[in-house]
């Protein structure tokens, strides 16, 4: 099965892949982003910490998510960018990519809060990363879940988590015979 979806990248040119993690005030149906991390296939993450708009309120912030990704909400006043330079930045870098989440309900709920608020339209479509991992093979799974916990472990910030992702499908890959890969 890896050996289909690798001809299928040689038969079609190569994809522009990106791994997306949103870190959020909560889990609530009220809760809003505080973070957005991405990687792409190649590179260094990059992560914005998101300036609370006004329209987001205290009500859904939760003790527990801060203590998870230790972003409280005067830092993010401080330090966070406006959700529009957020918005603009993330269409620009996702301009023909392919973007994937590892929950992409959650992430794609807080995209949504966050590009409405900016009363920008977002500009690429979120994807589901199992969908992504489907044809690599799973006698592997276990080495390479390992591994990129060992290389590269969650932390609960949005760009140490998109590395996450990142080296996951990097080990994946890896994973399938060296003849196959692009």
């Amino acid at each position: 099965m890896a050996e289909r979806a690798i001809e299928h990248t040689r038969q079609t040119g190569a994809r522009k892949l990106a791994f997306i993690d949103v870190e959020a005030s909560g889990l609530g149906s009220k809760s809003w982003p505080v973070e957005v991390g991405w990687a792409f296939e190649e590179g260094e993450p990059q992560a914005f910490m998101i300036r609370p708009h006004d329209s987001w309120t205290d009500e859904s912030w939760d003790p527990q998510a801060e203590r998870l990704h230790g972003l409280d909400r005067a830092r993010l006043e401080r330090e966070g960018l406006a959700p529009v330079e957020v918005c603009r930045a993330l269409n620009e870098a996702f301009a023909g990519a392919e973007v994937y989440s590892d929950a992409p309900d959650w992430d794609g709920f807080w995209l949504f809060r966050l590009f409405s608020a900016a009363g920008v339209r977002q500009g690429f479509a979120l994807r589901d990363f199992a969908w992504l991992m489907r044809h690599f093979p799973r006698a592997h799974e276990a080495a390479v879940l390992a591994g990129a916990a060992r290389l590269a472990p969650r932390r609960h910030r949005a760009a140490a988590d998109a590395r996450h992702l990142q080296t996951l499908y990097r080990l994946a890959r890896e994973s399938c015979d060296p003849r196959l890969t692009p």
